[in-house]
């Protein structure tokens, strides 16, 4: 948790200095990070959020003035459901009860910056020209990040290399599993939540 509450803070910083002049790749990352390990996925789903569904559940909760969670949409082929593309609606914490990351607010910066960008439908997570992103789009963004944490704290050991020690398709996951079982949520809530 610490590790991920420091690369966050890092995010607010080069949201406070830059606002909507922050690089929608460094937002995209940020975003990245906060949904797999907030929403226990993998990193290639997370690339499936359907942009759409997603605006239209932030402008519903705005209208109601109901920030208590998100409804990430993703479209994709799930492990389980015989090669079919299906939609799941996975429930994000507007504020996460015991850190305090204010999901709902990164989200909306997300949708708002990509809107400013003329991004309204397709893939959230995008490439310049419209393609849907890869889940190693982001790698480089979050892990120079984790070696600057490296090298100014010891909430990593200094002779680990970030490169190979994490990774993007599964540490966000294993970071909500490990925080779960932490707290002592149900092994059913947990694989439920990750679809297993």
């Amino acid at each position: 948790l610490a590790e991920l509450l420091e690369l966050l803070r890092m995010y607010e910083m080069e949201w406070e200095e830059l606002k909507f002049r922050m690089p929608i790749l460094h937002l995209a990352a940020c975003m990245f990070l906060l949904v797999s390990c907030l929403g226990g996925m993998r990193g290639y789903e997370v690339v499936w959020t359907e942009l759409t569904a997603l605006r239209r559940d932030v402008m519903q909760c705005e209208e109601s003035e109901d920030y208590e969670a998100v409804c990430w949409p993703l479209v994709g082929r799930f492990k389980l459901e015989d090669g079919k593309v299906g939609i799941h609606i996975i429930p994000i914490a507007g504020t996460t009860s015991r850190s305090g990351i204010r999901f709902f607010e990164w989200t909306q910066r997300f949708v708002v910056a990509l809107h400013r960008k003329g991004i309204t439908e397709g893939w959230a997570f995008q490439r310049e020209d419209g393609s849907r992103a890869l889940a190693s789009d982001y790698r480089t963004n979050i892990f120079e990040k984790l070696e600057k944490i490296q090298q100014n704290s010891t909430l990593i050991e200094k002779d680990v290399d970030v490169w190979e020690a994490y990774g993007v398709q599964r540490s966000g996951r294993r970071f909500f599993v490990t925080e779960c079982q932490v707290r002592k949520i149900p092994q059913s809530v947990i694989e439920a939540q990750c679809r297993w």
